[in-house]
């Protein structure tokens, strides 16, 4: 896997300058922790970036569909960089892994809720109180339906905000329509052959 092949070019970087790559948590303070953690996301950001003058975005983007790092510091500005380059492949192919496996998640749950529930309507699936479904600790189908259709719903927002960004017009208007099929829970398995790139 690709993370591990980026941590282990961030512990050789660690040992060519003389830094302490591993530490005990229970000898070392909040504040000392929250340190390394500084200190290892800048090095991170430094062999991104010299992966990134070598041409290796395969492996950058094996990288972020790990999810090892947030959102914020690790794709969206790898999926920045893409788009600045016009490198729209390997921006479809960052971009959407993650969001098909979500509606697939989404629609394992909607054919549960179905068997479970088979007077539900849409109606009921989408107006779901999750905020308080996620409060309490019993599981509920459509509780876990709006959660997945919720995290479906977040990366599509995320990518329909970066593809503003490119000349992508016809492939923007096809996600946006992705999405509002997800909202109103009419998506289809069939409608994710429309994302499913790969380089």
């Amino acid at each position: 896997m690709s993370y591990t092949k980026l941590n282990n070019e961030i512990e050789r970087y660690y040992k060519q300058n003389n830094m302490s790559f591993g530490y005990n948590a229970l000898t070392t303070t909040k504040e000392e922790q929250e340190e390394r953690l500084k200190t290892y996301n800048q090095t991170r950001d430094i062999i991104v970036k010299k992966w990134i003058d070598e041409g290796k975005y395969k492996e950058l983007i094996s990288s972020a569909h790990g999810r090892w790092f947030p959102y914020d510091e690790f794709t969206k500005p790898l999926a920045e960089f893409f788009i600045k380059e016009g490198l729209i492949s390997q921006l479809k192919f960052l971009c959407e892994k993650e969001i098909r496996l979500k509606i697939e998640d989404t629609l394992k749950c909607v054919k549960n809720v179905e068997e479970n529930f088979p007077t539900v309507t849409k109606e009921e699936m989408t107006t779901y109180n999750l905020e308080v479904y996620l409060e309490g600790k019993s599981y509920h189908p459509i509780g876990e339906l709006s959660k997945w259709r919720a995290k479906s719903l977040k990366l599509l927002d995320n990518y329909i905000e970066l593809l503003k960004n490119t000349s992508e017009t016809a492939y923007l208007e096809t996600i946006e329509d992705i999405r509002k099929k997800v909202s109103m829970m009419t998506i289809k398995k069939n409608d994710l052959k429309f994302i499913k790139h790969k380089i």
